[in-house]
């Protein structure tokens, strides 16, 4: 089954594995403060990342999976959005790609940020940010006339090769609205490669991805990936958004 977790070679079938690994993460995470409560980082080599989050108490009340790649994207943040379903340590953030000087920007989207907390951040701010995207769904094309033939031989709207929609912010207008994390994207794939877990020896898929608005490393389950990915590669799907910020500008 695919989850977040299975993304990055971390299998999670039931509620047991999941607290296996809360367990991992509480005994063996590096502590970083956060005011009064922590995150507890663990690396688990190859860009594999889990954050897990203990309060006051040092009780664990929450954990988020990432993966540190290297592609890099400018975007403006413009605000902290207000979850009531969140943790205080989680951090969903409003972001506009490729902003302007004269305040335009390419799309609006939202991502999580696993350690949000420790941010201290005056909104609106320009910031290098990583993004990763894991897939919930995915297609895969050889190349890019591959794609367009793909595209044509279906009918109906044509993307771009490089195109990105905020799906995550579909149902704004409606009352109550709280964005997803998520978007439905397409790119061309720069670099491709298939990495094994080293705490679970599970393989997952890794690509970075050049799309409308910056590069973003896509972690695949391998479930999804029905094709070979090689550097002439298009792949388009959809995908749940986390991102860290970079050094400053």
């Amino acid at each position: 089954m695919v989850s977040h977790f299975s993304t990055i070679g971390l299998p999670l079938n039931s509620n047991e594995e999941f607290m296996e690994y809360a367990k991992f993460v509480y005994e063996s995470g590096e502590k970083i403060k956060a005011g009064q409560r922590s995150y507890l980082k663990l690396a688990l080599g190859e860009g594999i990342e889990l954050w897990g989050q203990v309060d006051e108490d040092n009780e664990m009340i929450g954990l988020n999976p990432h993966f540190r790649g290297n592609a890099v994207s400018i975007v403006r943040l413009t605000e902290k959005i207000n979850n009531p379903a969140a943790t205080v340590l989680d951090g969903q953030m409003y972001g506009e790609a490729e902003p302007s000087e004269d305040g335009g920007f390419t799309y609006p989207f939202v991502f999580d940020m696993p350690d949000a907390a420790l941010h201290e951040l005056s909104f609106p701010v320009i910031k290098k940010v990583q993004l990763a995207a894991f897939a919930h769904e995915l297609t895969i094309y050889t190349n890019e006339e591959n794609y367009k033939q793909a595209q044509e031989s279906e009918g109906g709207v044509n993307f771009a090769t490089e195109f990105f929609i905020p799906s995550g912010l579909f149902s704004e207008e409606e009352p109550d609205f709280v964005p997803d994390s998520t978007a439905i994207f397409g790119g061309r794939v720069l670099t491709v490669k298939k990495i094994k877990n080293s705490h679970t020896a599970e393989f997952f898929y890794y690509a970075k991805v050049k799309t409308l608005g910056g590069e973003i490393d896509v972690v695949m389950d391998p479930e999804l990936v029905t094709e070979k990915i090689t550097d002439q590669s298009i792949l388009s799907g959809s995908f749940w958004l986390t991102g860290q910020l970079l050094h400053d500008l």
